[in-house]
C-alpha cells in the first residue's frame, strides 16, 4: 500500500509524493498521523543549515495520531502522542535516565526513523503516551515542542514564588511562560521583540511584558524586582544580547537556564567573572524526557493548557506553504501544524 508524504529531497526541496506505507518491526506500532507540528529545526535542515540528517527523508518529530492496531499496552483507535528520543538502553547516560544524551542516540524524524510529515508512521511502542481526552490532536501534535522547555525547568530547581525572566518571545519563550506558571512562579517577565507574540504572552500567563525595541529593559527589571534582580533568567532566543541580558539581570545566587542555540558564527559573551562573583548556577538544557508523565498529569489537571499555541493548520499538500510561513514568522504564527 502507498501513502502521501512530504519528502525532503535536498536543500530547499520538499516534494509531496506517494511512498510505501511503513510496516511495524518488532516492538513497533503503526500510527495514522493526525497532526504534526512544524519545528524550526526541520526548517534549518531543509535549508541546509543543520546537518543532522540526510535526504531523501521524511522529517517531522512533533506527532499525534491514532493507533491502527492493538499492541501490548494500547488498543486500536487509541489517541496517542509520540515521544521522539530513542536511546540504546545500555550506555552510561541511558542507565542514568538521560536517554536524550545517549552516545548512540537517535530520534524519530531523523535517519533511520521516518518522521510525521506523512499519513502513517511506525514508532516504538515504548515511545507512546495516551493523549488526554480533552486535548485536541493539534495540541498533542505540538506537545513535544513544549516538552523541551518544560523538561529543562526540572534542572533549574523549584520556581515556587520566584521572579522569572524569559528572554525571547518565540514558541520556546511562550512555552516557558506556560511551564513557569504551572511550576508556581511568583512573577513571570517576558522580554522579546515580536509585538504580536508579546501581546499573546499575557494570555499564556506572563505578568510583565517588555518590548526590547521600545522599552527600557533595565529599568523595568529594577522596578519589578526592587533592584535585586530576578531569581531565574531563562534564555530562549539564542541571541548574544539576550544571553548577556540573562546574566546581567539575574540576582546574586540566582539561576540562569540556557536553552536558545546561537548561530554558528555568533560571538557569545560568557561572563565568567560575573558567574563567580554573583555565585550563579548556570544550566544548559535541551529538555528532560522523564517529564512527559508529569506534563500530561498537569494537562489533565488543568494546570497546563496549550490552547492558543496552534495558530495555523495546513494539509500535507500545502506543506511548503507552512514551511514558508514559519520560516518567515508571518501572520502572527506561533505554531503551525500539518494535518496529513
Amino acid at each position: 500500500m502507498m501513502m502521501k508524504a512530504a519528502v525532503w529531497k535536498g536543500i530547499n526541496n520538499v516534494e509531496i509524493e506517494d511512498i510505501p506505507m511503513p510496516s511495524p518491526k518488532s516492538g513497533e506500532v503503526l500510527i495514522r498521523v493526525k497532526s504534526a507540528g512544524v519545528c524550526m529545526t526541520d526548517i534549518h535542515i531543509i535549508k541546509g543549515e543543520f546537518p543532522y540528517t540526510k535526504p531523501p527523508h521524511v522529517l517531522g518529530h512533533e506527532i499525534a495520531g491514532v493507533l491502527e492496531h492493538d499492541s501490548n499496552f494500547f488498543k486500536a483507535g487509541d489517541r496517542v502522542i509520540v515521544e521522539t528520543y530513542i536511546g540504546c538502553g545500555t550506555c552510561f547516560y541511558c542507565l542514568r535516565g538521560m536517554k536524550h544524551l545517549c552516545v548512540k542516540g537517535e530520534e524519530i524524524g531523523y535517519v533511520p526513523y521516518q518522521g510525521g510529515y506523512a499519513e502513517y508512521i511506525c514508532v516504538p511502542e515504548k515511545n507512546l503516551y495516551k493523549l488526554p481526552d480533552d486535548v485536541s490532536f493539534d495540541e498533542g501534535g505540538i506537545l513535544e515542542s513544549f516538552m523541551c522547555p518544560f523538561g529543562s525547568l526540572y534542572d533549574a530547581g523549584r520556581l515556587v514564588g520566584d521572579k522569572v525572566l524569559i528572554m525571547g518571545a518565540g514558541p520556546a519563550g511562550l512555552a516557558y511562560v506556560i511551564a513557569s506558571k504551572a511550576a508556581g512562579a511568583g512573577k513571570i517577565i517576558l522580554a522579546g521583540r515580536n509585538s504580536t507574540r508579546l501581546s499573546q504572552a499575557k494570555s499564556f500567563g506572563a505578568d510583565v511584558i517588555i518590548d526590547i525595541d521600545r522599552d527600557d529593559i533595565e529599568s523595568t527589571i529594577i522596578n519589578e524586582t526592587k533592584g535585586i534582580g530576578v531569581d531565574v533568567a531563562i534564555e530562549a532566543a539564542g541571541v548574544p544580547k539576550s544571553i548577556a541580558n540573562a546574566f546581567e539581570f539575574v540576582r546574586k545566587g540566582g539561576r540562569v537556564v540556557l536553552y536558545g542555540i546561537p548561530g554558528q558564527n555568533a560571538e557569545i559573551p560568557f561572563p565568567v567573572t560575573d558567574i563567580i562573583i554573583k555565585q550563579l548556577k548556570v544550566t544548559g538544557s535541551i529538555g528532560n524526557p522523564n517529564m512527559w508523565k508529569t506534563a500530561l498529569e498537569l494537562i489533565e489537571g488543568g494546570r497546563i493548557s496549550l490552547k492558543g499555541m496552534v495558530t495555523h493548520k495546513f494539509s500535507l499538500e500545502h506543506f511548503n506553504e507552512a514551511i514558508d510561513l514559519v520560516a518567515n514568522k508571518r501572520d502572527g504564527v506561533i505554531k503551525a501544524v500539518i494535518n496529513p
